[in-house]
């Protein structure tokens, strides 16, 4: 099951409803139908469609932009440590990676990294320290979860998709140099990273609607809407995260999402599903004022050309 369009056979022929009784459970059973050489944006549609419930979807969509970032985690449970105390900013980022005489060495505090404490492999943003310019020079580094000198805390479970856990991440850990990776990790983790995580997670929430439509015989026009959500969504996935258009359509995407998601709300007969899916619905609302001056920032830059004539 390995194109959009086979993936897609997991929204329109859905498989069998199954309540998870953990996140390792669904992960599991998402490995087992899935293998570990789909792409990327199979893992979001097949694990939306499988998942039970919002949360085990969004985790799904977060492991598939992890794994389009860096192809080799396929079959791996990663977390991307960036936020500390002032934040997820280049320049709140104060967790450093230090070059000792014996050897490297990653030290500091993460305050809200996402699934750490069922990750294998942590992603660590760390600093190198300030180019002249006073920029500070990102590094990603890989860190065993279990390394020693790693230690993660539970948060408390949000309000939402409690399945999903955060932890505090506390790093006083050796690395290897293999373990860093090449190049600035704001262009090409950081900055990438949030619109593919929008674009994958609202793809495995779309799936999740799409097959819970199919089993329980909703309306045709609402399967046919989400269907064509879908698909917009896998074309976004494919274009450069970066770009103003990218970043328009997706903001058009999602005030469509929420509109299907309303849709859909009508449909759940099951008062307990019905609840649920009410408490986990701000999941569509998540980093809204990041993704907000993304979209903003989008217009400006359209705006700026706005004068050239068009041929």
């Amino acid at each position: 099951m390995h194109g959009v369009a086979s993936s897609l056979d997991a929204v329109l022929v859905p498989p069998s409803a199954q309540e998870f009784g953990s996140l390792t459970e669904f992960r599991a059973a998402l490995d087992a139908r899935l293998g570990k050489d789909a792409p990327p944006l199979s893992r979001a549609l097949v694990g939306g469609a499988l998942a039970d419930r919002l949360g085990y979807a969004f985790a799904a969509g977060y492991q598939a932009a992890l794994i389009r970032l860096a192809p080799d985690l396929a079959g791996v449970r990663a977390s991307l440590c960036a936020s500390e105390a002032g934040g997820a900013h280049p320049r709140a980022i104060q967790t450093a990676l230090e070059r000792r005489p014996d050897g490297l060495r990653v030290c500091g505090q993460k305050r809200f990294s996402t699934l750490a404490d069922a990750a294998d492999v942590l992603l660590v943003i760390a600093s190198e320290g300030r180019s002249p310019d006073g920029r500070n020079r990102l590094r990603l580094v890989r860190v065993g979860a279990r390394a020693p000198g790693v230690t993660i805390e539970p948060l408390p479970a949000l309000p939402f998709a409690p399945e999903i856990s955060h932890g505090i991440v506390t790093l006083d850990v050796a690395v290897r140099e293999a373990d860093v990776v090449a190049g600035d990790a704001y262009t090409t983790v950081l900055k990438p990273f949030r619109t593919l995580e929008d674009v994958a997670v609202l793809t495995a929430l779309l799936a999740h609607l799409g097959a819970s439509a199919r089993r329980e015989r909703w309306p045709e026009p609402l399967v046919e809407r989400i269907l064509a959500a879908l698909l917009c969504a896998s074309a976004l996935w494919q274009q450069d995260p970066g770009a103003a258009a990218t970043h328009l359509a997706l903001a058009g995407l999602l005030a469509l999402a929420r509109e299907l998601a309303e849709a859909a709300r009508a449909h759940l007969a099951d008062p307990e599903r019905r609840a649920r899916f009410d408490r986990d619905a701000p999941l569509l609302a998540v980093a809204g004022n990041a993704r907000e001056q993304r979209r903003l920032a989008a217009w400006r830059l359209l705006g700026a050309h706005a004068a050239v004539p068009i041929p």
